[in-house]
């Protein structure tokens, strides 16, 4: 209906709005933040330093290096030093004499000195720093793949802003453009020059440009919002998104499916980290087995006592110190059935990590596949809306002069202007939309390098 948006318009806000408010992952709470210009590299730096996820995957790393440092450290002998001291009033056992004694008041201590190691523990404690070295292997490099995908939210964000902020930015050129057309109209009616149909079409328009500008600034708005929680900054209005140079300059031309998967295999750490999750529980399960065994261990000692009364403290401590040596064989026999069950989750745990190493491989493949497909059909749909536009552009131009020489009505200037604005702002998201196909695609290639951890 005249003054009124076609249906395909509010078809082409919708993919706006999918486009621009895809899903973000929201992190909160940061110290203040004054910059006046935001690049994307800066964007990526401060979520590495101070999004949630990549502080959480720092920490899960450092744990890990504690685990096996505890690990290595198990290796050590103990070394342990012990003081009793005991006063006595009434009946008691003489500690020298072992003889009961009566209303005595007494004081006495024992002092001792111990240590221990473990020589065979059927390599137990041998598989456990194994095991441990896997697991800070895999934990530095499921930080990696955190850090990785935080870049990667983060470059989705900064490209779907910038999107937003120039089809505002167009939703503003064309409002601008029905305004003027208004202003030209109204001197017109006023006049007796036009026809009122034909006028109040032309405010409807405008009334509805202006309605799209603010739904426009609105997403913006929500998309820089979207932008800070994940580089986990304050919002801050004045802060200004640099653009990106006006088209990707790679290319696939030559890449295949196949291609791109093994590139990707080969270099990026989120296989690497399942591989050694997957080592780390098939050493678990040797670990739990050695349980079975044996266990044989070493101790010695020092001790000595004193007894109030007796003589002087040092004295009695060096005249009745005692010296022991002794080996412990443990032999596990049956600990409700505690080490089979032990086994048992070992190899569960195993599997697990085996369909989590599966999982990830076909999850890269169907990544890979899709990040090649939609590069392919980006630059495919770029490329004809260029043509689109063009070819809208003439079509309006035309419509706008024989409207003006009142040859034509509202209802063909109207919707040759619609079809331009339509095919302006799909051109505006399928360029971002490049930007973003591209960098994926050079992402799983390695031509992209995201920061490492430190």
């Amino acid at each position: 209906m005249l003054g009124m948006m076609p249906k395909q318009y509010h078809t082409m806000l919708g993919r706006i709005r999918y486009f621009v408010l895809c899903g973000f992952g929201v992190a909160l709470t940061a110290p203040v933040y004054a910059q006046h210009s935001l690049t994307l590299e800066q964007s990526i730096e401060l979520a590495l330093e101070r999004n949630l996820d990549a502080q959480q995957s720092r920490i899960r790393t450092q744990y890990q290096a504690l685990e096996l440092r505890q690990a290595k450290q198990s290796l050590l002998p103990d070394l342990n030093a012990r003081l009793d001291h005991s006063f006595e009033i009434g009946r008691a056992i003489d500690p020298e004499t072992n003889q009961y004694l009566t209303n005595v008041t007494n004081r006495y201590g024992n002092q001792s000195l111990s240590s221990s190691v473990v020589l065979f523990d059927g390599l137990r404690m041998f598989y456990n720093i194994t095991q441990q070295a896997y697991a800070y292997r895999a934990a530095q490099l499921d930080e990696q793949y955190t850090r990785e995908q935080v870049s990667l939210n983060v470059t989705r964000a900064y490209i779907q802003a910038l999107a937003a902020r120039d089809v505002a930015a167009q939703a503003d050129s064309l409002a601008l453009v029905t305004q003027r057309q208004v202003e030209r109209s109204t001197v017109l009616f006023h006049q007796g020059a036009m026809n009122p149909g034909d006028y109040y079409d032309l405010k409807g328009q405008y009334a509805n440009d202006l309605n799209n500008l603010n739904e426009a600034k609105t997403q913006y708005n929500e998309t820089r919002v979207a932008l800070f929680q994940l580089i986990n900054q304050p919002y801050n209005a004045k802060t200004q998104l640099v653009s990106l140079q006006e088209l990707p300059m790679a290319s696939s031309a030559s890449l295949t499916d196949a291609m791109l998967y093994q590139t990707a295999a080969e270099r990026l750490s989120v296989l690497k980290a399942a591989e050694n999750w997957k080592k780390q529980a098939l050493v678990g399960v040797k670990a739990a087995r050695s349980s079975f065994f044996p266990s044989l261990s070493a101790g010695a000692g020092l001790s000595s006592s004193y007894i109030h009364g007796n003589g002087v403290y040092l004295d009695q401590v060096r005249d009745r110190i005692g010296q022991n040596l002794g080996f412990t064989l443990s032999i596990p026999i049956l600990n409700r059935l505690q080490v089979r069950n032990q086994l048992a989750r070992a190899k569960l745990d195993l599997l697990d990590a085996e369909n989590r190493e599966q999982t990830r491989r076909n999850e890269l493949q169907q990544a890979t596949s899709q990040a090649l497909f939609l590069l392919d059909a980006a630059q495919e749909q770029y490329k004809n809306l260029l043509d689109q536009v063009a070819n809208y552009a003439e079509s309006f131009r035309i419509a706008e002069v024989r409207f003006n020489a009142g040859t034509i009505n509202s209802v063909e200037y109207l919707v040759a202007k619609n079809k331009l604005d339509n095919a302006t702002a799909s051109l505006v998201i399928a360029r971002y939309q490049w930007h973003l196909r591209q960098r994926m695609v050079d992402y799983y290639q390695g031509i992209w390098a995201l920061p490492s951890a430190d």
